[in-house]
């Protein structure tokens, strides 16, 4: 996905086009239900969002599974959902997770996953944790010089 262009990077793209996404999401078909619900929500309540619109149309003509799930009309609200994944380094792990919407976002969500404290899944994300290249952090993450007093 990092080849796609930046506007066009999401989890349901991601879901219905990309070969790969299959092996990523061992319950794979279980993640594309839930992925088509939560659009049929977020459609219900934004009805003419111009991205929303164009990502579903775009889904509907390049995957028939999407088409296919997307007749089904299927709506809930956000839940706590378990999703297992498949990572090339640590293995299977199974995490929690959680969407939100936020203010003055529109059209974006959050999307938040955690392990359980003490299991192997929690022992794999500290893990990932420790490989991951930590960042030097950005000019606007630079210390503010003080006014008034030294």
């Amino acid at each position: 996905m990092a080849d796609w262009p930046v506007t066009q990077r999401n989890l349901a793209r991601y879901l219905f086009l990309h070969p790969a996404s299959r092996e990523l999401f061992p319950d794979w078909d279980r993640q594309v239900r839930a992925c088509v619900v939560r659009l049929r929500a977020t459609a219900g309540t934004a009805p003419d969002a111009p991205d929303l619109t164009h990502l579903v149309g775009e889904l509907l003509l390049k995957s028939p599974d999407f088409a296919k799930l997307w007749e089904r009309y299927e709506v809930t609200g956000s839940k706590p959902a378990r999703k297992t994944f498949h990572h090339p380094q640590v293995g299977t792990l199974t995490l929690t997770g959680q969407s939100m919407m936020l203010d003055g976002t529109p059209g974006q969500r959050l999307g938040v996953y955690t392990a359980e404290p003490d299991t192997p899944d929690h022992d794999a994300m500290v893990l990932l944790d420790m490989a991951a290249p930590k960042s030097r952090g950005t000019v606007d993450e630079q210390p503010q010089q003080s006014h008034g007093r030294p």
